[in-house]
Protein backbone atom coordinates (compact mmCIF):
# COMPACT_ATOMS: atom_id res chain seq x y z
CA UNK A 1 0.00 0.00 0.00
CA UNK A 2 1.38 3.39 -1.02
CA UNK A 3 0.56 6.35 1.20
CA UNK A 4 1.07 10.06 0.57
CA UNK A 5 1.14 12.45 3.53
CA UNK A 6 0.21 16.01 2.60
CA UNK A 7 1.08 19.06 4.71
CA UNK A 8 -1.50 21.67 3.77
CA UNK A 9 -1.21 25.45 3.98
CA UNK A 10 2.12 26.05 5.72
CA UNK A 11 5.06 24.40 7.50
CA UNK A 12 5.03 26.23 10.81
CA UNK A 13 6.47 24.99 14.14
CA UNK A 14 8.80 22.54 12.42
CA UNK A 15 11.44 23.17 15.12
CA UNK A 16 9.06 21.59 17.63
CA UNK A 17 7.30 18.94 15.61
CA UNK A 18 9.44 17.51 12.83
CA UNK A 19 11.23 14.75 14.77
CA UNK A 20 7.93 13.65 16.29
CA UNK A 21 6.23 13.75 12.87
CA UNK A 22 8.96 11.75 11.19
CA UNK A 23 8.92 9.03 13.84
CA UNK A 24 5.18 8.72 14.52
CA UNK A 25 3.72 9.52 11.10
CA UNK A 26 6.17 9.47 8.19
CA UNK A 27 8.17 6.41 9.25
CA UNK A 28 5.20 4.70 10.87
CA UNK A 29 3.19 4.83 7.64
CA UNK A 30 6.21 4.22 5.37
CA UNK A 31 4.92 7.12 3.29
CA UNK A 32 5.99 9.80 0.87
CA UNK A 33 5.59 13.46 1.80
CA UNK A 34 3.97 16.26 -0.19
CA UNK A 35 3.86 19.96 0.70
CA UNK A 36 0.98 22.04 -0.62
CA UNK A 37 1.75 25.41 0.91
CA UNK A 38 1.98 29.14 0.47
CA UNK A 39 5.43 30.65 0.51
CA UNK A 40 6.62 34.17 1.28
CA UNK A 41 9.90 35.72 0.09
CA UNK A 42 11.54 34.86 3.42
CA UNK A 43 10.41 31.21 3.41
CA UNK A 44 12.97 28.90 5.06
CA UNK A 45 13.84 26.32 2.41
CA UNK A 46 16.15 24.61 4.89
CA UNK A 47 13.30 23.49 7.14
CA UNK A 48 13.21 19.70 7.40
CA UNK A 49 9.66 19.29 6.08
CA UNK A 50 10.68 20.98 2.84
CA UNK A 51 13.85 18.93 2.52
CA UNK A 52 12.00 15.65 3.18
CA UNK A 53 9.14 16.31 0.75
CA UNK A 54 9.05 14.33 -2.49
CA UNK A 55 6.46 16.69 -4.00
CA UNK A 56 6.25 20.45 -3.49
CA UNK A 57 3.18 22.36 -4.64
CA UNK A 58 4.06 25.95 -3.86
CA UNK A 59 1.93 29.07 -4.21
CA UNK A 60 3.37 32.57 -3.80
CA UNK A 61 1.38 33.83 -0.85
CA UNK A 62 -0.54 37.00 -1.77
CA UNK A 63 -1.25 39.98 0.46
CA UNK A 64 -4.97 39.40 -0.19
CA UNK A 65 -6.24 35.84 -0.70
CA UNK A 66 -8.97 37.35 -2.84
CA UNK A 67 -6.29 37.34 -5.57
CA UNK A 68 -5.79 33.60 -5.03
CA UNK A 69 -9.54 33.00 -5.31
CA UNK A 70 -9.64 35.02 -8.54
CA UNK A 71 -6.81 32.84 -9.88
CA UNK A 72 -8.71 29.65 -9.05
CA UNK A 73 -12.04 31.03 -10.27
CA UNK A 74 -10.59 31.86 -13.67
CA UNK A 75 -9.19 28.32 -14.09
CA UNK A 76 -12.30 26.38 -13.05
CA UNK A 77 -14.55 25.45 -15.98
CA UNK A 78 -17.96 27.07 -15.63
CA UNK A 79 -21.16 26.27 -17.52
CA UNK A 80 -23.03 29.06 -19.29
CA UNK A 81 -26.06 28.16 -17.15
CA UNK A 82 -26.47 26.08 -14.00
CA UNK A 83 -29.54 23.87 -13.90
CA UNK A 84 -31.71 24.26 -10.79
CA UNK A 85 -34.40 21.58 -10.56
CA UNK A 86 -37.71 22.50 -8.95
CA UNK A 87 -36.75 26.18 -8.68
CA UNK A 88 -38.91 28.99 -10.06
CA UNK A 89 -37.23 32.34 -10.72
CA UNK A 90 -40.38 33.63 -12.41
CA UNK A 91 -42.57 33.53 -9.33
CA UNK A 92 -44.69 36.71 -8.90
CA UNK A 93 -42.94 38.49 -11.78
CA UNK A 94 -45.85 38.01 -14.18
CA UNK A 95 -49.52 37.26 -13.49
CA UNK A 96 -50.61 35.54 -16.69
CA UNK A 97 -49.12 32.87 -18.96
CA UNK A 98 -47.28 34.10 -22.07
CA UNK A 99 -47.10 37.59 -20.61
CA UNK A 100 -43.99 39.68 -21.43
CA UNK A 101 -42.41 42.75 -19.85
CA UNK A 102 -39.30 44.84 -20.48
CA UNK A 103 -37.39 42.29 -18.42
CA UNK A 104 -39.20 39.06 -19.29
CA UNK A 105 -39.45 37.36 -22.68
CA UNK A 106 -41.84 34.53 -23.51
CA UNK A 107 -39.95 32.21 -25.88
CA UNK A 108 -42.82 29.86 -26.66
CA UNK A 109 -43.54 26.24 -25.93
CA UNK A 110 -40.83 23.66 -25.25
CA UNK A 111 -40.07 21.69 -28.41
CA UNK A 112 -36.70 20.17 -27.53
CA UNK A 113 -35.05 18.02 -24.89
CA UNK A 114 -34.58 20.09 -21.72
CA UNK A 115 -30.94 18.98 -21.44
CA UNK A 116 -30.25 20.61 -24.81
CA UNK A 117 -31.52 23.99 -23.60
CA UNK A 118 -28.61 24.64 -21.27
CA UNK A 119 -26.20 25.59 -24.06
CA UNK A 120 -28.60 27.46 -26.34
CA UNK A 121 -27.64 30.98 -27.30
CA UNK A 122 -29.65 32.94 -24.76
CA UNK A 123 -28.39 36.19 -23.31
CA UNK A 124 -30.73 36.25 -20.32
CA UNK A 125 -29.56 35.93 -16.74
CA UNK A 126 -32.21 33.25 -16.12
CA UNK A 127 -34.22 30.86 -18.27
CA UNK A 128 -37.36 29.41 -16.66
CA UNK A 129 -38.80 26.20 -18.07
CA UNK A 130 -42.22 25.09 -16.86
CA UNK A 131 -42.42 21.40 -17.64
CA UNK A 132 -45.77 20.63 -16.02
CA UNK A 133 -48.12 22.80 -14.02
CA UNK A 134 -51.65 23.44 -15.16
CA UNK A 135 -53.13 23.61 -18.63
CA UNK A 136 -52.41 27.32 -19.08
CA UNK A 137 -48.75 27.28 -17.98
CA UNK A 138 -47.43 23.86 -19.06
CA UNK A 139 -44.42 23.41 -21.36
CA UNK A 140 -43.50 27.07 -21.61
CA UNK A 141 -40.12 28.78 -21.57
CA UNK A 142 -39.33 32.29 -20.38
CA UNK A 143 -36.20 34.42 -20.23
CA UNK A 144 -35.41 36.92 -17.47
CA UNK A 145 -32.97 39.52 -18.78
CA UNK A 146 -31.75 40.90 -15.45
CA UNK A 147 -31.97 38.72 -12.36
CA UNK A 148 -32.70 40.22 -8.98
CA UNK A 149 -31.39 37.06 -7.22
CA UNK A 150 -34.03 37.53 -4.55
CA UNK A 151 -37.00 35.55 -5.77
CA UNK A 152 -35.98 31.94 -6.22
CA UNK A 153 -38.92 29.82 -5.06
CA UNK A 154 -38.90 26.06 -4.60
CA UNK A 155 -41.63 24.69 -6.87
CA UNK A 156 -42.08 21.30 -8.48
CA UNK A 157 -42.02 20.78 -12.24
CA UNK A 158 -40.17 24.01 -12.94
CA UNK A 159 -36.53 24.33 -13.95
CA UNK A 160 -34.46 27.50 -13.79
CA UNK A 161 -31.29 27.84 -15.83
CA UNK A 162 -29.23 30.50 -14.11
CA UNK A 163 -25.89 32.09 -14.92
CA UNK A 164 -23.13 31.22 -12.43
CA UNK A 165 -22.46 33.54 -9.51
CA UNK A 166 -19.02 35.04 -8.96
CA UNK A 167 -17.25 33.59 -5.92
CA UNK A 168 -17.40 36.98 -4.15
CA UNK A 169 -21.18 36.59 -3.91
CA UNK A 170 -20.56 34.11 -1.08
CA UNK A 171 -19.03 36.91 1.00
CA UNK A 172 -22.59 38.16 1.52
CA UNK A 173 -23.28 35.10 3.66
CA UNK A 174 -22.30 35.97 7.22
CA UNK A 175 -18.69 35.06 8.02
CA UNK A 176 -18.45 32.78 4.97
CA UNK A 177 -14.85 32.61 3.67
CA UNK A 178 -13.91 34.63 6.79
CA UNK A 179 -14.02 37.85 4.76
CA UNK A 180 -11.57 36.52 2.15
CA UNK A 181 -8.37 36.57 4.21
CA UNK A 182 -9.07 34.34 7.22
CA UNK A 183 -7.87 30.81 7.81
CA UNK A 184 -11.13 29.33 6.54
CA UNK A 185 -10.70 30.95 3.14
CA UNK A 186 -7.06 29.87 2.99
CA UNK A 187 -8.06 26.25 3.69
CA UNK A 188 -10.65 26.33 0.90
CA UNK A 189 -8.11 27.68 -1.57
CA UNK A 190 -5.38 25.17 -0.71
CA UNK A 191 -7.80 22.28 -1.01
CA UNK A 192 -8.50 23.42 -4.56
CA UNK A 193 -4.78 23.97 -5.24
CA UNK A 194 -3.96 20.51 -3.88
CA UNK A 195 -6.61 18.77 -6.00
CA UNK A 196 -5.43 20.65 -9.09
CA UNK A 197 -1.85 19.50 -8.57
CA UNK A 198 -2.72 15.92 -7.65
CA UNK A 199 -4.67 15.59 -10.90
CA UNK A 200 -2.04 17.33 -13.05
CA UNK A 201 0.71 15.10 -11.64
CA UNK A 202 -1.35 11.87 -11.87
CA UNK A 203 -0.85 11.21 -8.16
CA UNK A 204 -4.39 10.06 -7.35
CA UNK A 205 -3.84 6.86 -9.32
CA UNK A 206 -0.31 6.43 -7.97
CA UNK A 207 -1.23 6.30 -4.27
CA UNK A 208 -3.73 4.21 -2.33
CA UNK A 209 -4.18 6.45 0.73
CA UNK A 210 -3.77 10.17 1.38
CA UNK A 211 -3.22 11.68 4.82
CA UNK A 212 -3.97 15.42 4.76
CA UNK A 213 -2.64 17.07 7.88
CA UNK A 214 -0.71 20.03 9.29
CA UNK A 215 2.86 20.56 10.41
CA UNK A 216 2.23 21.79 13.96
CA UNK A 217 0.92 18.54 15.43
CA UNK A 218 2.65 16.61 18.21
CA UNK A 219 1.62 12.93 18.18
CA UNK A 220 1.36 11.25 21.56
CA UNK A 221 1.13 7.84 19.87
CA UNK A 222 2.09 6.44 16.49
CA UNK A 223 -0.39 7.33 13.77
CA UNK A 224 -2.98 4.57 13.24
CA UNK A 225 -2.12 2.14 10.45
CA UNK A 226 -4.09 3.27 7.41
CA UNK A 227 -4.34 -0.27 6.03
CA UNK A 228 -6.59 -1.08 9.01
CA UNK A 229 -9.00 1.69 7.99
CA UNK A 230 -11.64 0.87 5.41
CA UNK A 231 -10.66 2.75 2.22
CA UNK A 232 -14.31 3.40 1.44
CA UNK A 233 -14.52 5.76 4.40
CA UNK A 234 -13.27 9.27 5.09
CA UNK A 235 -11.44 9.10 8.42
CA UNK A 236 -11.09 12.09 10.75
CA UNK A 237 -10.07 12.60 14.40
CA UNK A 238 -12.97 12.65 16.87
CA UNK A 239 -12.36 16.20 18.12
CA UNK A 240 -12.45 19.90 17.14
CA UNK A 241 -15.52 19.65 14.91
CA UNK A 242 -17.13 22.99 15.86
CA UNK A 243 -20.61 21.96 14.63
CA UNK A 244 -19.10 20.49 11.47
CA UNK A 245 -16.09 18.27 10.74
CA UNK A 246 -12.49 19.15 11.58
CA UNK A 247 -10.40 20.60 8.76
CA UNK A 248 -7.09 19.69 10.41
CA UNK A 249 -6.60 16.02 9.53
CA UNK A 250 -8.23 13.53 7.17
CA UNK A 251 -7.36 10.10 5.81
CA UNK A 252 -8.68 9.51 2.31
CA UNK A 253 -8.42 7.07 -0.57
CA UNK A 254 -8.38 7.47 -4.34
CA UNK A 255 -12.13 6.78 -4.38
CA UNK A 256 -13.15 9.71 -2.16
CA UNK A 257 -10.37 12.32 -2.23
CA UNK A 258 -11.96 14.37 -5.02
CA UNK A 259 -15.31 14.49 -3.23
CA UNK A 260 -13.53 15.69 -0.10
CA UNK A 261 -11.34 18.36 -1.71
CA UNK A 262 -13.53 19.91 -4.42
CA UNK A 263 -15.25 22.52 -2.23
CA UNK A 264 -14.23 25.51 -4.32
CA UNK A 265 -14.92 23.66 -7.57
CA UNK A 266 -18.50 23.07 -6.46
CA UNK A 267 -18.92 26.60 -5.14
CA UNK A 268 -18.04 27.81 -8.65
CA UNK A 269 -19.69 25.15 -10.81
CA UNK A 270 -22.81 24.79 -8.62
CA UNK A 271 -22.71 28.35 -7.34
CA UNK A 272 -26.43 29.04 -7.31
CA UNK A 273 -27.32 25.76 -5.61
CA UNK A 274 -24.63 26.21 -2.93
CA UNK A 275 -25.49 29.86 -2.40
CA UNK A 276 -29.24 29.21 -2.07
CA UNK A 277 -28.79 26.37 0.38
CA UNK A 278 -26.14 28.09 2.49
CA UNK A 279 -28.12 31.31 2.68
CA UNK A 280 -31.29 29.45 3.71
CA UNK A 281 -29.61 27.40 6.44
CA UNK A 282 -30.30 29.12 9.76
CA UNK A 283 -26.77 29.88 10.95
CA UNK A 284 -25.40 32.93 12.70
CA UNK A 285 -22.11 32.33 10.91
CA UNK A 286 -20.23 29.76 8.85
CA UNK A 287 -16.85 28.32 9.76
CA UNK A 288 -14.63 26.00 7.72
CA UNK A 289 -15.73 22.95 9.74
CA UNK A 290 -19.40 23.62 8.99
CA UNK A 291 -18.63 24.24 5.33
CA UNK A 292 -16.80 20.91 5.06
CA UNK A 293 -19.78 19.08 6.55
CA UNK A 294 -22.21 20.91 4.25
CA UNK A 295 -20.04 20.15 1.23
CA UNK A 296 -19.82 16.43 2.06
CA UNK A 297 -23.62 16.38 2.38
CA UNK A 298 -23.97 17.96 -1.06
CA UNK A 299 -21.55 15.44 -2.54
CA UNK A 300 -23.55 12.59 -0.95
CA UNK A 301 -20.52 11.22 0.92
CA UNK A 302 -21.46 12.33 4.44
CA UNK A 303 -22.25 8.71 5.27
CA UNK A 304 -18.60 7.81 4.63
CA UNK A 305 -17.31 9.76 7.64
CA UNK A 306 -15.69 7.62 10.35
CA UNK A 307 -13.72 8.81 13.38
CA UNK A 308 -10.60 7.61 15.12
CA UNK A 309 -9.21 8.73 18.52
CA UNK A 310 -7.60 12.17 18.60
CA UNK A 311 -4.02 11.27 19.45
CA UNK A 312 -2.31 14.58 18.59
CA UNK A 313 -2.31 18.18 19.69
CA UNK A 314 -1.22 21.44 18.09
CA UNK A 315 1.66 23.55 19.33
CA UNK A 316 3.28 26.83 18.40
CA UNK A 317 6.53 28.67 18.81
CA UNK A 318 6.72 31.60 21.21
CA UNK A 319 7.35 33.97 18.33
CA UNK A 320 4.38 32.76 16.30
CA UNK A 321 1.91 35.58 15.44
Amino acid sequence: MKTLIIILGETRAHELTFDNFKKNVFDELNADLCLCIGIKPDYDYENPFYKLAKYKFLYDEPDDYGDAFDYAYNLIDKPKYELLNNVNALHSKIQYPKQMTNNITYYGDIDTNINNLINLNYNDDEIVIITKNNQEWSNQIYGIKNSDNNNLIIQNDIITLKKPLHWRKFLEIKDNLNQQTGSGAIQIFYRWFLLKNLIENNLIDKYDRFVITRSDYIYKLPHPKVERMNPINIWIPDYEHYDGYTDKHAILSKTNIKSYLNILNNMVQKSNEYYMKMKNINKNNWNIEQLIKFHLEQNNVINLIKEFPYIMYTCRNKYFN
